[in-house]
């Protein structure tokens, strides 16, 4: 039963954590967001909440695209790496390239593409939502990637996510599963 209030839980946790990777004009940049979703099938739409702040922000309004990147547990450092580090801190520090700081690397043919996603999404920015502190970036959905071995054979995850917890703790899912099938509820 609830019995507080407080707005300490906002953002509704746990979740994963997509990797919202942009380019424009010769600049690069990647950051962690927990505010994402499919909003719909047909036409394949995604949404992600940027920041105004944030340095990918201009570059998915230059470019008008932007990739989604959904990476294991296994890449949890980088995952939170890329929420903590601000390619603005960086770049006054010489070092701009969030990519090679966090050990991250594009696909060759795909530079939106991160190589160790086990699923991403290239997406077209067909309108930007202001929402309060962020933009919510619908994008249509372009071209999707995933790794094959991060799936059974019913196309289900069977991989181990980073599941954010918040305030920087991850755990990941497990390989226990439970499935209800429609007619186990009846008419």
């Amino acid at each position: 039963m609830l019995s507080a209030q407080t707005t300490r839980f906002f953002g509704y946790y746990p979740g994963t954590v997509a990797l919202v990777t942009a380019e424009h004009a010769g600049t690069r940049n990647l950051l962690s967001v927990g505010w994402h979703t499919a909003l719909s099938a047909e036409p394949p739409l995604y949404g992600v909440a940027v920041g105004r702040e944030r340095a990918t922000h201009p570059l998915i309004v230059g470019s008008g695209c932007f990739g989604v990147n959904f990476l294991p547990f296994a890449a949890a450092r980088a995952v939170q790496g890329a929420g903590v580090l601000s390619l603005h801190d960086l770049d006054g520090h010489g070092g701009g390239d969030k990519f090679g700081r966090l050990g991250l690397e594009t696909l060759p043919d795909a530079g939106l593409a991160l190589a160790d996603a086990y699923l991403h999404y290239t997406c077209e920015v067909v309108e930007a939502v202001p929402t309060g502190d962020h933009d919510l970036f619908v994008g249509r959905v372009t071209g999707v990637r995933y790794d094959p071995a991060m799936y059974d054979g019913e196309g289900l995850f069977a991989g181990e996510a980073a599941v954010y917890l918040g305030r920087s703790a991850y755990v990941t899912t497990t390989r226990e599963r439970v499935a209800y099938p429609p007619e186990v509820f009846g008419d």
